[in-house]
Protein backbone atom coordinates (compact mmCIF):
# COMPACT_ATOMS: atom_id res chain seq x y z
CA UNK A 1 0.00 0.00 0.00
CA UNK A 2 1.40 3.11 -0.58
CA UNK A 3 1.10 5.91 1.73
CA UNK A 4 0.28 8.94 -0.76
CA UNK A 5 -2.25 10.83 -0.53
CA UNK A 6 -4.98 10.35 -3.31
CA UNK A 7 -4.98 14.38 -3.78
CA UNK A 8 -1.28 15.23 -3.88
CA UNK A 9 -1.95 18.64 -4.87
CA UNK A 10 -2.42 21.49 -2.15
CA UNK A 11 -5.91 21.98 -1.31
CA UNK A 12 -5.69 25.87 -0.68
CA UNK A 13 -3.80 26.74 -4.07
CA UNK A 14 -6.83 28.55 -5.63
CA UNK A 15 -6.29 31.76 -7.31
CA UNK A 16 -5.54 34.55 -4.92
CA UNK A 17 -7.28 37.58 -6.84
CA UNK A 18 -6.75 41.36 -5.20
CA UNK A 19 -10.44 41.85 -6.17
CA UNK A 20 -11.33 38.63 -4.40
CA UNK A 21 -9.70 38.71 -0.66
CA UNK A 22 -11.06 42.82 -1.32
CA UNK A 23 -14.61 41.53 -1.38
CA UNK A 24 -14.18 39.02 0.99
CA UNK A 25 -12.67 41.28 3.76
CA UNK A 26 -15.67 43.74 3.44
CA UNK A 27 -18.09 41.13 3.46
CA UNK A 28 -17.20 39.45 6.85
CA UNK A 29 -15.67 42.84 7.98
CA UNK A 30 -19.31 43.92 9.76
CA UNK A 31 -20.04 40.66 11.03
CA UNK A 32 -16.16 40.63 12.53
CA UNK A 33 -16.27 44.07 13.89
CA UNK A 34 -20.04 43.55 15.44
CA UNK A 35 -18.18 39.84 16.98
CA UNK A 36 -15.81 42.13 18.56
CA UNK A 37 -17.53 45.21 19.63
CA UNK A 38 -19.62 42.78 21.74
CA UNK A 39 -16.58 40.77 23.35
CA UNK A 40 -15.02 44.13 23.84
CA UNK A 41 -18.01 45.97 25.76
CA UNK A 42 -18.29 42.66 28.12
CA UNK A 43 -14.92 42.14 28.68
CA UNK A 44 -14.98 45.89 30.03
CA UNK A 45 -18.09 44.89 32.07
CA UNK A 46 -16.83 42.35 34.00
CA UNK A 47 -13.51 43.56 34.77
CA UNK A 48 -14.98 47.54 36.10
CA UNK A 49 -18.11 46.47 38.21
CA UNK A 50 -18.34 45.93 41.78
CA UNK A 51 -20.78 43.01 41.51
CA UNK A 52 -21.34 40.33 38.88
CA UNK A 53 -24.04 37.96 38.06
CA UNK A 54 -23.33 34.13 39.03
CA UNK A 55 -23.50 33.14 35.67
CA UNK A 56 -20.73 35.95 34.36
CA UNK A 57 -18.96 35.12 37.48
CA UNK A 58 -18.66 31.50 36.50
CA UNK A 59 -17.86 31.66 33.05
CA UNK A 60 -15.50 34.57 33.23
CA UNK A 61 -13.31 32.44 35.73
CA UNK A 62 -13.97 28.91 34.26
CA UNK A 63 -15.74 27.39 36.75
CA UNK A 64 -18.98 25.45 36.73
CA UNK A 65 -22.34 26.80 39.03
CA UNK A 66 -21.99 23.93 41.27
CA UNK A 67 -18.02 24.76 42.41
CA UNK A 68 -19.05 28.62 42.67
CA UNK A 69 -22.26 27.68 45.12
CA UNK A 70 -19.54 25.65 47.07
CA UNK A 71 -17.35 28.89 47.26
CA UNK A 72 -20.54 30.70 48.11
CA UNK A 73 -21.09 27.86 50.95
CA UNK A 74 -17.83 27.88 52.01
CA UNK A 75 -17.53 31.74 52.11
CA UNK A 76 -14.60 31.84 49.19
CA UNK A 77 -16.35 34.09 47.26
CA UNK A 78 -18.85 36.64 48.55
CA UNK A 79 -21.96 37.84 47.42
CA UNK A 80 -22.98 41.59 47.34
CA UNK A 81 -25.90 42.83 49.63
CA UNK A 82 -29.04 43.33 47.01
CA UNK A 83 -31.82 45.97 47.90
CA UNK A 84 -34.99 44.72 49.21
CA UNK A 85 -38.29 46.02 48.29
CA UNK A 86 -41.54 45.50 50.61
CA UNK A 87 -44.56 43.92 48.66
CA UNK A 88 -47.83 44.04 49.78
CA UNK A 89 -50.79 41.84 48.25
CA UNK A 90 -54.70 41.74 49.08
CA UNK A 91 -55.85 38.11 49.27
CA UNK A 92 -59.61 37.37 49.40
CA UNK A 93 -60.02 34.00 51.58
CA UNK A 94 -62.81 31.91 49.86
CA UNK A 95 -64.08 30.24 52.20
CA UNK A 96 -64.85 33.36 54.71
CA UNK A 97 -64.51 36.21 51.89
CA UNK A 98 -62.70 38.31 54.21
CA UNK A 99 -59.39 39.99 52.84
CA UNK A 100 -55.95 40.39 54.33
CA UNK A 101 -53.39 42.54 53.47
CA UNK A 102 -49.66 40.28 53.12
CA UNK A 103 -46.82 42.34 53.50
CA UNK A 104 -43.19 40.47 52.25
CA UNK A 105 -40.15 41.59 51.59
CA UNK A 106 -38.62 41.04 48.17
CA UNK A 107 -35.41 40.62 47.75
CA UNK A 108 -32.71 41.41 44.47
CA UNK A 109 -30.88 38.46 42.94
CA UNK A 110 -28.05 37.28 44.29
CA UNK A 111 -24.70 38.79 42.92
CA UNK A 112 -20.97 38.06 43.12
CA UNK A 113 -19.24 41.04 45.32
CA UNK A 114 -16.02 41.02 43.02
CA UNK A 115 -14.57 44.12 44.32
CA UNK A 116 -13.93 41.83 47.46
CA UNK A 117 -12.64 38.87 45.06
CA UNK A 118 -9.77 41.30 43.40
CA UNK A 119 -8.99 42.50 46.80
CA UNK A 120 -8.84 39.08 48.39
CA UNK A 121 -6.60 37.81 45.18
CA UNK A 122 -4.35 40.57 45.45
CA UNK A 123 -3.59 39.85 49.21
CA UNK A 124 -2.78 36.53 48.37
CA UNK A 125 -0.49 37.80 45.57
CA UNK A 126 1.11 40.24 47.79
CA UNK A 127 1.78 37.66 50.47
CA UNK A 128 2.46 34.71 48.04
CA UNK A 129 6.43 33.57 48.53
CA UNK A 130 7.30 33.16 45.05
CA UNK A 131 6.35 36.84 43.98
CA UNK A 132 9.35 38.86 44.61
CA UNK A 133 8.84 42.27 45.18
Amino acid sequence: MHTENANSGNAFDIPRSPELIANLAAALMPALSAAVNTAVEKALALNTSATMSKEDFAAANGISKSVLEKWIANGVVLLAPTPTSTVKRTVECKKTGQTRTDVMEKHGNALINVAAWREKNLQHAMNCRYIKR
